[in-house]
This record gives structure tokens, C-alpha cells and sequence, in this order.
């Protein structure tokens, strides 16, 4: 059985890796930052004598920041057992399901265990929190059935997201088609997430980017990337994009390498091939960490 299910993941993995966009998940070498492993060791000394639960969450949160994603699972599971929240329970399935990104697909089993879990008790803490409900959809729609996926689960928290908040809403909507493989069906929906930014705000404006510095921080560069997959509105592909270039930190997990990419793909479609290039370069600095940035730009020139 368990023979079984190992090579019935794999054909699903195999499958949703190729059915999504290319963005990977942003890396960051921990292990040779001075001044990580020096906070982190001054926490451990802290918790050691204090055993409070604000310095675990700081362990937890500073090694996410860091992508140390072994190190915020073990403190954030620590942290979950003795006063388990809403946000506790995100932040332990953010750092499980980026751990798995990164490992073999037989090791991710272990942190999808945690993963499914964590995002389950912080959408139920938290019912109307768009965020967890987000993840909780992106979780049922990437897992195959045996391991808790469930695609008509996923749809009816995509309504109750609509209800909520109707960009992130449509936004799920046509991610949950895209990785089911309707693109015609996924390019319909985003199509109307850019007709309600045209309708809802002014290009551009303030009121819009207030409104991203509210959300999550993958929305900019979501709106950006679908705008350059299926061929949408340059104006917001590129005021997402710029947002999101001028705002990203380190504890973003979007690469800023992808995001170059992203702006060169929108040069080109402008016909400014001086500036696709100055993002090509930019982005291309980048190869030796993302290889697969070679082949991209490729067929950006």
C-alpha cells in the first residue's frame, strides 16, 4: 500500500509541477549568514532560560524570514503544542509546504503531514481570514485525493472567499483552473480580475497599492505574472510588478530574479527592447541559484 501511494504521488507531482507557472520558491543561504545563525543562537540561549512562548515565536519567525524552514517548523510546532492560534498554525504550514517545495518528492510526504494539518486548524481558528482560506484551497487542489485533495472542497471556499474579498476570490478561482488544466476556463476568470481592478480602482493609484500593502504579499506578483501567461492588461501588469519590485524584502518568496523576468517579458511585449534587456541582465545574475532562468530567457529574446 504504502509502494502504492508513493507512485501515485509521484504521477500527480510530476503532473502539477508541469500544469503551474514556473515561479519557484525564493532560496536564501542561511547557513552562511553570520548574523542569522548569531540571532538565532542568542534566541535559543533566551528561550533556554526563559521558556516563554513569545521567544519561540520569534525562533519561528526569524528562521521563516531567513527560509530556514527546518528550524521555524521545529520551534513553530513547539510554539502550536503550547498555545496553539490561528497564526501559529499558518506560519507552521507556510514553513512545512516550502520544506517540501524543496526536498525529494518521496521526503515532502513527511511535510505535506504537517502542512495539510497546520492550514486546516488556522482556517478554522480564523474562518474569515482570506489568507488561511487561500492556502487551504491551494492544499485540497494540489494534493491527489489519497492524500486529503479535494477539488469540489476547494470550490466551495473559493465562493466563501468571494463573499469576503472579490479579487482574491476570482484570483483562486482561476488558479484552482489553472492547475486543473482549463486554461481557456482559467483565462476567462482572470480576464475578469482585471475588468474589477479597472472597475474598483484608478491605474495605478494610491488606493490600489494601499490596497496590496494590506494583503498578502504574492498578490502583486501574482497579478503580474498571470498578466504576462495569458496576455492581460500591460497597465496593471506593470504597476503590480513595480509595486512589488520596489517593496520586496527578504522574507518575500517570490525570487526578485522571477520578478525581472516578469518585467522583461512585459519590455518586450512594449516593444522596449533596451529595457527588456536591462531586466534580462538583472535576472540573469541570478542563474547560478536558478538555473532554469537560462532557458526562460530564451524565450523572452
Amino acid at each position: 500500500m504504502i509502494k502504492k501511494l508513493f507512485f501515485l504521488f509521484f504521477l500527480f507531482w510530476v503532473g502539477f509541477v508541469q500544469g503551474q507557472d514556473t515561479t519557484p520558491i525564493a532560496k536564501y543561504p542561511y547557513q552562511t549568514d553570520a548574523t542569522y545563525q548569531s540571532q538565532i543562537k542568542i534566541l535559543e540561549e533566551r528561550y533556554k532560560s526563559t521558556k516563554t512562548i513569545q521567544v519561540l515565536d520569534s525562533l519561528a519567525n526569524l528562521a521563516f524570514e531567513y527560509k530556514d524552514w527546518e528550524t521555524s517548523m521545529n520551534y513553530g510546532q513547539m510554539a502550536v503544542k503550547l498555545q496553539p492560534t490561528a497564526k501559529r498554525h499558518f506560519l507552521l504550514g507556510g514553513a512545512a509546504g516550502f520544506r517540501a517545495l524543496e526536498v525529494s518528492i518521496f521526503s515532502s510526504l513527511k511535510h505535506i503531514n504537517i502542512m495539510k494539518p497546520a492550514f486546516e486548524e488556522a482556517a478554522r481558528l480564523n474562518p474569515s481570514n482570506v489568507f488561511y482560506l487561500r492556502a487551504q484551497v491551494d492544499v485540497l487542489v494540489g494534493l491527489p485525493s489519497l492524500l486529503g485533495g479535494d477539488l469540489e472542497g476547494a470550490l466551495k471556499i473559493i465562493e466563501k472567499i468571494k463573499f469576503i474579498d472579490t479579487l482574491e476570490g476570482l484570483l483562486a478561482e482561476g488558479s484552482f483552473y489553472e492547475k486543473t488544466k482549463n486554461r481557456a476556463r482559467a483565462n476567462e476568470i482572470y480576464q475578469r480580475v482585471f475588468e474589477f481592478l479597472e472597475q474598483t480602482y484608478p491605474r495605478c493609484s494610491e488606493l490600489f497599492f494601499d490596497y496590496l500593502k494590506s494583503n498578502r504579499r504574492d498578490l502583486a506578483y501574482d497579478l503580474g505574472r498571470i498578466a504576462a501567461d495569458y496576455n492581460l492588461s500591460p497597465v496593471w501588469w506593470q504597476c503590480a510588478l513595480s509595486y512589488f519590485e520596489e517593496t520586496h524584502r527578504l522574507r518575500d518568496t517570490v525570487p526578485l530574479a522571477w520578478v525581472y523576468y516578469q518585467r522583461a517579458r512585459l519590455a518586450k511585449r512594449n516593444e522596449n527592447e533596451k529595457e527588456m534587456e536591462r531586466y534580462l541582465k538583472k535576472s540573469l545574475a541570478s542563474s547560478k541559484t536558478y538555473p532554469e532562468l537560462q532557458n526562460l530567457i530564451k524565450t523572452v529574446r
